[in-house]
């Protein structure tokens, strides 16, 4: 058996063996090359977010023209690449940037890696000295009790009041250099934690999206969800949990069909990317006409001006449909999360308070406190 038909499989069948020579390079040259491309796709489609946003952007573009240069020899604007006239191939400069991109992305994670165990350490760290003050702490207290009790055993007045005196001064001072301490070391903890947070996007934009909303899925949500109370848990920056329904959306797939009620869902979606444009929030389809937003750092009396612009962007929309356009309405519940609040108990407050809205008339918003559930 020849290296060609080796490559080709000639095993399969007697046909296989039949065919000319040329035309089984050709279909191993063309194998070869369409194999490569989609590889470069995928590294575009599925690469690591790494820390320039733009990368985020604009990547994946730049792995489409690498995908067409490789099948046709198609230009390669972003790397000044001109296109061939001879169907040659800028096999270097692929090489290069394939290279390239494995490189950053493993110095990255990486790093990222290494930065999380150094959190982790430094925590670890932090709950040793804390151990270790409280022990000394313990010792200098006992200490100072003893020599009350020496005092109160002398029974001069004189006396005990001196070491009752300076038994609360160091006391206090004890505190107060231990207070000083733990707020300290709280702070670079969470100064630690706020520059990784971009780690929390990064992550996130790697979940799957709803294909319709291009907003993410029921899964991504429940993740993002128990990341953000660990993240509140840590630096007790808030965050509020909108639950949104669409109102009525029954009667649009009734009365005009599954197709008006597609757009009609995936213009809402686009409302609400528009509403909620930082980076470090989720936008999340929660399930059929439900959507859920987590609002990172971000506090419910400062939501609620995003939420009204947001209704007011969703009544302004008209879905064309057969005999005229359809108008549509949505009611929000949202709540804020308070500290040892748990994902059904954040979930549960912003249902109530969706409820809320539909049982008041639908197509507006309301509130439900920790202490009101």
């Amino acid at each position: 058996m020849g290296i060609v038909s080796r490559f080709t499989g000639s095993a399969n069948d007697d046909k296989q063996e039949d065919k000319p020579a040329s035309i089984a390079v050709t279909e191993l040259a063309d194998g070869a090359l369409d194999t490569l491309s989609n590889v470069v796709r995928v590294m575009g489609n599925e690469s690591f977010p790494l820390e320039n946003e733009f990368d985020a952007a604009v990547f994946p573009q730049i792995c489409t023209e690498f995908a067409c240069h490789v099948e046709n020899g198609a230009a390669v604007p972003s790397h000044d690449i001109p296109a061939s006239t001879d169907g040659t191939r800028e096999w270097g400069h692929v090489r290069r940037f394939f290279a390239d991109r494995r490189h950053a992305e493993k110095a990255f994670v990486t790093e990222r890696l290494q930065g999380y165990r150094g959190i982790v350490d430094d925590l670890v760290s932090g709950l040793r000295d804390i151990g270790l003050r409280d022990q000394d702490t313990e010792a200098s207290i006992l200490e100072s009790l003893a020599s009350i009790e020496d005092a109160v055993g002398s029974g001069i007045l004189p006396q005990i009041q001196d070491a009752l005196t300076q038994t609360m001064s160091q006391v206090n001072e004890t505190f107060a250099r231990q207070k000083q301490e733990y707020e300290q070391q709280l702070k670079e903890l969470n100064d630690r934690m706020s520059s990784l947070r971009q780690d929390l996007v990064a992550a996130r934009e790697e979940m799957k999206r709803d294909a319709l909303t291009e907003a993410y899925n029921r899964g991504a949500f429940d993740s993002a969800i128990v990341q953000s109370l660990n993240m509140h848990f840590v630096t007790h920056q808030p965050f509020t949990l909108l639950m949104i329904d669409l109102d009525d959306f029954k009667h649009v797939n009734d009365n005009f069909g599954h197709a008006a009620g597609d757009a009609v869902l995936k213009s809402v979606g686009e409302c609400l990317a528009r509403s909620f444009i930082r980076k470090n929030d989720l936008i999340a389809r929660y399930g059929g006409d439900e959507f859920a937003v987590i609002l990172s750092d971000t506090s419910a009396r400062h939501a609620t001006s995003l939420i009204d612009r947001f209704l007011k962007m969703v009544r302004d929309i008209e879905v064309p449909v057969r005999g005229g356009n359809v108008s549509i309405s949505c009611s929000v519940g949202y709540t804020e999360v308070v500290a040892g609040d748990t994902t059904e108990e954040v979930v549960s407050r912003a249902d109530q308070a969706l409820y809320q809205v539909k049982a008041d008339g639908r197509n507006g918003s309301a509130f439900i406190a920790a202490s009101q559930a």
